[in-house]
């Protein structure tokens, strides 16, 4: 998504038709209570329920809930940061040790 208002039902839709053997992934690194994802949650699932037949509920990628938007130690958020990525693309099995 390029904007989240106005919602792009009528796209969210189109592109779950396209690709509809997909998953559809919800990334964000804000805290899960915080960003956008409360909010497009149901229109995604809302898009996909009433312009395809189909409803999908985008699998969530992110931090946990927090009262802070950010952990304050470099270490952690490069960790959970790292942990965002290979929830969205997979872990880099060039990265591993034998």
């Amino acid at each position: 998504l390029e904007q989240i208002a106005p919602f792009a039902f009528d796209r969210i839709a189109e592109n779950a038709d396209i690709y509809s053997n997909a998953e559809i992934v919800w990334a964000q690194q804000e805290p899960k209570n915080m960003g956008p994802y409360a909010y497009c949650l149901p229109r995604i699932m809302t898009a996909t329920r009433e312009m395809n037949g189909v409803e999908k509920r985008p699998r969530y990628v992110g931090r946990q809930v927090s009262a802070a938007p950010a952990t304050g130690m470099s270490k952690t958020h490069q960790l959970e940061f790292q942990q965002i990525l290979e929830g969205v693309f997979g872990k880099d099995e060039s990265e591993t040790s034998d």
